[in-house]
């Protein structure tokens, strides 16, 4: 493609150049394919686990086996075990952050202590004070592209 391909001041705006079988097409910035990329990607999760869900019901099986979601199993006060964890994140006697599907699990405690760490489950020890899930948002997908890291505390 040389320069004679891309006309300035299309009457849609921006830049349009002749696409693989020569028809106009305008180019798109950097920030729409972006944009396009993140709804793409929440799109099949969307369906991923909407098909999951069936797979579950169809066979009448609980769906965080199919899904693969984070279990957490807290015992009293004083023991918790995470199963399906992303890896552990952050760790002090006071916080712990574990990595969790599309966010993470925020413990805050007294003498808190990691008792054993696998590829499936890791088990926590102390007094918790505080349990916490912060789920990642994608950047830029409700509009208002947050700057800073794209994380919302929720639930």
């Amino acid at each position: 493609m040389d320069g004679s391909d891309i006309l300035r001041g299309f009457p849609g705006g921006g830049l349009v150049t002749r696409g693989r079988h020569g028809r106009w097409r305008r180019i798109k910035t950097k920030e729409e394919r972006r944009r396009e990329r993140a709804e793409r990607r929440q799109f099949l999760l969307r369906r991923r686990e909407r098909f999951g869900r069936g797979v579950a019901n169809l066979f009448e099986i609980p769906e965080d086996i199919i899904l693969n979601v984070t279990r957490l199993t807290i015992v009293g006060n004083l023991q918790m075990i995470i199963e399906n964890h992303r890896g552990l994140i952050e760790y002090s006697p006071e916080l712990i952050r574990v990595g969790a599907g599309n966010g993470q699990i925020v413990v805050a405690g007294e003498e808190l202590a990691v008792g054993s760490v696998l590829t499936e489950d890791l088990s926590i020890m102390g007094r918790f004070t505080r349990i916490s899930f912060e789920e990642m948002v994608e950047e830029g997908l409700d509009g208002e592209g947050d700057a800073g890291g794209g994380r919302r505390p929720g639930s």
